[in-house]
This record gives structure tokens, C-alpha cells and sequence, in this order.
């Protein structure tokens, strides 16, 4: 296995039976396309494509425009499933129309850096892990360098905080793993977002026991499997 997602890690999770999530990594084992879906995959790009540039610019101005360009997409499709993604991707960016993005970073100047492939493979317990986070960014306070990231994620019917979690668990280990010796990580802004239902967990909801992370426990129960 060249690497697993989170969301195979979560997936696996909400396996009820052990035959079933023995299929799950057998399946896993099977090699597969590139895949950078993490977040949801080609099915939320509509939104989450306009979701990640707000973020940045914090100008709700784009959201309400690609809604209306996508209420165009729904007239003009034919299929029945164009149209259901299409509204999916609506029904998102209205939880976002007048969202204050601000409440998700520092209030101070950000720099945002790049996401090279050489940085979204981290080993946890020997097990390959595929991180990819929305934004990655650093900043100043009190003349100490740090370093944040969020990572904006999809997927129908939601995610648990739980499961959230395990997806704010990933990034700050990610942090750790690739600018610890250069930042200092701030947990407060080291956040993993379901975009479905804007519920969202921040690594100091980990730290301060509001939320727990499952991650190390399933690791250890797909290395047992994988043996």
C-alpha cells in the first residue's frame, strides 16, 4: 500500500464488522489512479474551488456568483445526477454566502505557502498517510514565527466531530512533521472544516480534551489487518 487517506481511515471506522473492514483493505491494496479527492473529490469542486479562493480573498462576493453561475448549470443539464451534484454544490455555498472567513485564521498578515507532493505523504506507526490541506499558512505574533492550516472537506451526509478530528489530528501531525523546526504550530488555527454542515474542530479542542481523535486506535487496527 502506497498510502491511505483520511477518509479511508474514516471509513474504516464506521466499518461495523471485522469482514468489512477486512474488504476495505484489501481493496486499498489494489493499486489505484492519483487521486487528490481528499476534500471530497471533482463531485465539490464547484464549491469547494470558490470556498478555498474566499478563504483567502474574504470577498463573499464570488460565492453568490458561482451560485448563480451554477443555477445556470442545473437549467441547462439534462441528467438527473448533473442536476442533484449541481444543487449539492448550491446547497454548500449558501452555508457560505455570508460566512466571516476571518474566524478561521489570525487576524494579522498571512503568507500563504505552496503544497509541494514531497510534503502530503507523512508515516504514522509506519503507515503512509496522504495529507492534503486546504491552505497552509504562516504569520507573526509577538515576534514569534507561526504556522497554521485548514482544510476544507465534503462528503454526503456529513462528518461526525469525531471524525473531524482524526482530519485536524492528521494536520497537525502534517505540520509537525514538515515546518515544526521552523514554526512555531498554533493550534487554535490548525483546523479541519466540514463544508455540509460547517462543523469544525481546531487541534486545541483535541489538546483540551473537548474532542477526541480516534486516529492512532484505527492505525493500529488497519496495521493489524494489513499483516
Amino acid at each position: 500500500m502506497e498510502k491511505i487517506s483520511v477518509s479511508n481511515i474514516i471509513e474504516f471506522g464506521r466499518k461495523k464488522t471485522p469482514a468489512s473492514k477486512l474488504t476495505l483493505i484489501n481493496n486499498l491494496r489494489k493499486p489505484k489512479k492519483e487521486d487528490n479527492s481528499e476534500g471530497g473529490g471533482n463531485y465539490w469542486i464547484h464549491s469547494l474551488s470558490t470556498i478555498n479562493s474566499t478563504f483567502v480573498s474574504e470577498d463573499n462576493n464570488a460565492v453568490v456568483e458561482k451560485i448563480d453561475i451554477l443555477i445556470d448549470k442545473i437549467e441547462a443539464a439534462t441528467a438527473k445526477i448533473s442536476k442533484d451534484m449541481f444543487q449539492r454544490n448550491i446547497n454548500i455555498l449558501y452555508n457560505f454566502e455570508d460566512f466571516e472567513f476571518a474566524k478561521l485564521k489570525p487576524t494579522v498578515e498571512l503568507s500563504y505557502l505552496s503544497k509541494p507532493n514531497s510534503k502530503s505523504i507523512i508515516t504514522i506507526k509506519g503507515l503512509p498517510l496522504q495529507v492534503l490541506p486546504t491552505h497552509v499558512f504562516t504569520f507573526k505574533e509577538n515576534d514569534t514565527k507561526k504556522i497554521g492550516t485548514v482544510w476544507f472537506v465534503a462528503k454526503l451526509g456529513g462528518y461526525q466531530e469525531n471524525e473531524l478530528a482524526i482530519f485536524t489530528d492528521v494536520l497537525f501531525r502534517y505540520l509537525k512533521a514538515n515546518y515544526a523546526n521552523e514554526f512555531e504550530i498554533d493550534p487554535k488555527f490548525c483546523i479541519s472544516m466540514d463544508v455540509t454542515t460547517l462543523k469544525n474542530v481546531a487541534y486545541n479542542k483535541i489538546l483540551n480534551g473537548n474532542v477526541a481523535s480516534s486516529l492512532t486506535l484505527s492505525i493500529d487496527s488497519i496495521k493489524a489487518l494489513l499483516r
